[in-house]
């Protein structure tokens, strides 16, 4: 057998394998996951809980009295932009809109602070924060616990909610350094 033969050959042969190899994958059902109502129920709290601290922390960082407690709430002005962004991001993936605003409850935390200045605020302001880490900690907990969650949500969950715990425990300490 000759050289161009052989080379002819090979050519068809390769040639043959590519034929034989393309199939019509886009006949193949693509598995996506489903976002459910808990998803949305979750990302819909998740944020409205980031608006609330958002809106505490402003008044923390300026109205605390105490060095600590206002970079704390400094920390959860930028902690929870951030959480919130990641938030907006996979509310966009979903086409969801999340809301912009502080609900009643958010509203009513900062309401409860905004009248109080020196000690009565810093500690009104830890309580306020010890119960709402505690709420927030036991939503994500819950969340990133469920079966069938949403990977990049139960991603996020899981992210923050060492966050969430870290704060809480610095809050803690806080709370015992601060008069009473």
């Amino acid at each position: 057998m000759t050289l161009k033969k052989l080379l002819l050959m090979s050519c068809l042969g390769g040639a043959l394998a590519f034929a034989a190899c393309d199939k019509n994958d886009d006949a193949d059902p693509i598995v996506t996951e489903q976002f459910t109502p808990a998803d949305s129920t979750f990302l819909y709290n998740a944020a409205l809980g980031n608006l609330a601290e958002i809106k505490v922390g402003q008044l923390a960082a300026t109205q605390g009295t105490n060095d600590s407690l206002k970079a704390f709430g400094q920390m959860l002005v930028t902690a929870h932009q951030a959480a919130q962004n990641s938030l907006d991001s996979i509310a966009t993936s979903q086409s969801l809109t999340l809301p912009d605003s502080v609900d009643a409850t958010g509203q009513g935390m900062y309401d409860a602070l905004v009248g109080l200045t020196g000690s009565s605020f810093d500690s009104a302001f830890i309580r306020n924060q010890v119960t709402a880490h505690g709420a927030a900690i036991n939503m994500y907990q819950a969340y990133a616990n469920a079966a069938g969650s949403f990977s990049t949500l139960k991603t996020y969950a899981n992210n923050y909610l060492a966050s969430l715990q870290t704060n809480s425990m610095y809050l803690d300490s806080l709370n015992a350094r601060l008069p009473q």
